[in-house]
């Protein structure tokens, strides 16, 4: 295996000079590629458009070159099939990659994208302090071209580009150039105990109003309704989207998140979720202790029989018997989004070989291998669950990818955003603050992250 990885190690090392004139030259030659109506300054890669899917034969002119890569330790089980196939298709190209924790991976990759030998291809962060700062300092290439010539503006997937897509200075996403891709998604649902729900001879909900309706008969049964660890503060804001989404479009609630001018979160729909929230907690529906639980915690415990009901994203469903419990999408809309999102450097010498590993990311094996390694894919096509409950939840992804209403997190507006929003859902579950003092905090900060430099 010639695959180069590295656990938490410096920047990987650079293609030699001379490899790099023959990587230039030979995306000059590219058929599949031709110079763009107007360039960007950062790098000659950055000059020359995509124009057609690259071909072995395009790569393989590059010469014997390495595709540096930083990516997230959580890559690592789809990395292990990715890479080789990738190598036996490009066998000129090998793959450098570091694996970096999530918190040292954003803590560290604007810094190593503007240094003189930055990755290739690297794994950023949805929202202003990664992506936002790697497209105001045009330090990632825009993928407009790459994303025409592979048929992904239009295909399965094409809704869930729009968190990397961002105007020219960085200060507003969800529409703009393409800046990233990710083949990973998430989607918001809520996971349920099949014998529990049985027992109480409930069917499990299929929306909101079914959950509205089951909530008080698991209570009255002595049981817990709804199994909530909010010591992070960001369970609650998921279970809140929930509710906020079925009270506003959900592209209201994207614009909103993406920080399009003059979209405010101080409305009725959002005062409504939080009154909820408050009646729920009031009349113990999430039980006692919640925000000295968590989120870790509860779907231990949820995962052991405790609670009738979790509500939060497809990443928890790892640690769920499937014989035991099933997994559902209340609305079409709602938390979930793409993860990180892969970026080529504006300053690559080897574009065609990260180009053709962005696409082998994008193919419906891959989405097979990411689903089999835990994940949802972003390309679903022919994609088949393993079970019952990873078809339920793959089932749910397609849905919400298909009707284009992921709405994506609340943190992805400010650096704060979590702390002031969790904290003062938290001060509306208790009974401290109102509904509308919450959507005002939450709609301080957000406008406050507007006016900074």
């Amino acid at each position: 295996m010639k695959t180069v990885r590295r656990e938490g190690a410096g920047l990987p090392r650079f293609v030699p000079g001379a490899a790099a004139a023959v990587a230039l030259a030979a995306v000059l030659a590219c058929a599949g590629c031709s110079p763009p109506g107007a360039g960007r300054s950062a790098g000659a890669q950055s000059q020359i458009a995509v124009t057609g899917p690259v071909t072995v034969a395009q790569v393989a002119a590059l010469g014997d070159v390495t595709l540096r890569m930083w990516a997230d330790q959580a890559e690592k089980p789809l990395m292990k099939s990715v890479i080789p196939a990738f190598e036996k298709t490009y066998p000129n190209v090998t793959v450098d990659i570091t694996y970096k924790s999530f918190d040292d991976l954003i803590a560290t990759v604007v810094n190593a994208a503007s240094g003189s030998t930055p990755p290739d291809l690297f794994e950023g962060n949805i929202g202003y302090a990664v992506d936002g700062a790697l497209v105001k300092a045009k330090l990632v290439r825009p993928l407009d071209d790459v994303a025409a010539a592979y048929n992904w503006i239009t295909g399965t997937g094409a809704s869930t580009l729009a968190p990397a897509r961002w105007n020219s200075d960085g200060t507003a996403f969800g529409s703009g150039n393409l800046y990233g891709m990710s083949p990973i998604s998430e989607v918001q649902g809520i996971y349920y105990n099949k014998a529990l729900l049985k027992s109480l001879g409930l069917e499990p909900p299929s929306s909101l109003s079914d959950l509205e309706k089951d909530l008080p008969v698991v209570e009255k049964a002595g049981k817990q309704p709804i199994m909530l660890g909010n010591s992070d503060q960001y369970a609650a804001t998921h279970i809140f989207s929930d509710l906020a989404v079925t009270e506003q479009k959900p592209a209201d609630v994207r614009d909103w998140i993406g920080g399009k001018s003059g979209t405010t979160f101080v409305n009725e729909g959002n005062e409504k979720a939080a009154a909820k929230m408050a009646d729920w907690a009031k009349k113990g529906y999430f039980g006692s202790g919640y925000d000295g639980l968590s989120n870790e915690d509860a779907i231990t415990r949820f995962a052991k029989g405790s609670g009738a009901f979790f509500v939060g994203g497809s990443w928890n469903g790892a640690t769920l018997d499937p014989a035991k419990f099933g997994f559902g999408a209340l609305t079409t809309g709602g938390a979930g989004a793409t993860a990180s999102p892969w970026h080529i450097s504006a300053s690559s010498k080897v574009t065609p070989a990260a180009v053709a590993f962005l696409a082998a990311l994008h193919t419906p094996e891959t989405g097979q291998e990411i689903l089999d390694t835990g994940r949802l894919p972003v390309v679903t096509d022919g994609v088949k669950g393993a079970n019952t409950l990873q078809s339920q939840t793959l089932d749910a992804l397609k849905r919400t990818i298909a009707a284009g209403t992921q709405i994506g997190y609340y943190d992805w507006t400010a650096t704060d955003m979590l702390t002031v929003m969790g904290g003062r859902l938290q001060e509306v579950m208790a009974g401290r603050t109102s509904g509308a003092d919450f959507t005002k905090a939450v709609q301080n900060s957000w406008q406050k992250a507007r006016q900074s430099p």
